[in-house]
């Protein structure tokens, strides 16, 4: 009995030992840092035509245009089950990494509209936007592993590196 208690102390001690130093990705000199990119940025990158690293808005809006009328594949103004698979597989490398239909097909009604389809785009260029100044660039598309995105609050500013909140103008 008195073995078991000895380990569980140990085990208790060596687990607040862990919390305590600090944890969380790259925080040790060795350990290495590790990012996520989305699918979506795949595309979204793609649309830097004019190579300046980044996604400015009159892009975003070439972009969905695009990227619309490659998906509706027989040229019917929705994009259909079949037709956002085979988009999904060539644009955002597979159907497995979102955005995911139903993402867009809110209405749930089998068919994505051109109006469907922008307004899903829109918001994901909105929360990427971290610095809300329209443009899209290659920090703001990458995220720290276990980093949450910043919540978006009506009037309500978040400073992503810092965490801070200042009142918006």
């Amino acid at each position: 009995m008195r073995l078991k208690a000895l380990a569980v102390i140990a085990a208790s001690a060596a687990g607040v030992a862990a919390c305590a130093t600090g944890g969380g990705p790259g925080t040790h000199p060795n350990e290495p840092i590790r990012a996520l990119l989305s699918a979506d940025v795949m595309m979204f990158v793609s649309w830097d035509t004019n190579g300046d690293l980044s996604v400015s808005p009159d892009e975003i809006e070439a972009g969905i245009t695009r990227e619309f009328n490659r998906a509706d594949a027989n040229h019917d103004g929705r994009i259909e089950p079949i037709e956002y698979q085979a988009w999904a597989n060539a644009v955002l490398g597979g159907t497995n990494m979102g955005p995911y239909r139903l993402d867009f097909d809110r209405n749930v009604d089998n068919a994505i509209t051109r109006e469907e389809f922008a307004n899903e785009i829109h918001g994901r260029a909105r929360d990427y936007d971290t610095d809300e100044n329209g443009s899209l660039s290659r920090a703001e598309f990458v995220r720290l592993v276990g980093q949450a995105r910043p919540v978006r609050m009506p009037g309500v500013q978040v400073n992503p590196q810092v965490g801070t909140e200042r009142p918006r103008n």
